[in-house]
C-alpha cells in the first residue's frame, strides 16, 4: 500500500451550493477527478464521513451517500474501524488511457441515466452548461 498523505478537506472539496448539482454528487465527482488526475493515489485515506460533514457543514447522510456510491463504483474501499481509502485500480491499458475528464463524463452519464434522463436530455443539459460556461 502506498504511503498515506494527510488530506486538506478545505482544498480537496469545493462545494458550490448554488450550482444546482446535489452536494453528494459534487463530492463524488471531486474524488473521482482527484483519483483520475493522480492527486489521490491508491491507499490514500479520505476524511471520515463524520469529519467531512462537520468540516463542510453538511449532513452526515450527504457524505455517506457519496462515499457509498464511490465504493460501489470501485473508487474507494472502506475498512471497518480504519476508514475509507482510495482503492487499488486495475492497471490495464484502457484504464490508464482514460483521463479525468472521461471519468467525470462517465459518472455524469451514469448519474443522468439513474435520474431517468434520456440521451437528448443529457446532450441538451451539456450544451446549455457549455454555453453558460463560455459567458463566465
Amino acid at each position: 500500500m502506498a504511503a498515506q498523505k494527510n488530506i486538506d478537506t478545505q482544498q480537496l472539496f469545493m462545494i458550490d451550493h448554488s450550482d444546482g448539482l446535489p452536494v453528494w454528487i459534487q463530492i463524488k465527482n471531486r474524488v473521482v477527478y482527484l483519483i483520475a488526475s493522480g492527486s489521490l493515489n491508491p491507499g490514500d485515506r479520505l476524511p471520515t464521513v463524520r469529519s467531512l460533514a462537520v468540516e463542510l457543514d453538511i449532513s452526515y447522510n450527504t457524505v455517506n451517500r457519496a462515499y457509498m456510491d464511490l465504493e460501489r463504483d470501485g473508487f474507494v474501499t472502506t475498512r471497518k474501524g480504519r476508514g475509507t481509502f482510495v482503492a487499488e485500480r486495475p492497471s490495464n491499458a484502457s484504464t490508464q488511457k482514460m483521463d479525468a475528464t472521461e471519468i467525470l463524463a462517465d459518472e455524469m452519464i451514469h448519474t443522468a441515466l439513474q435520474a431517468g434522463m434520456t440521451k437528448q436530455d443529457v446532450l441538451k443539459l451539456v450544451e446549455e452548461r457549455f454555453e453558460r460556461s463560455k459567458t463566465r
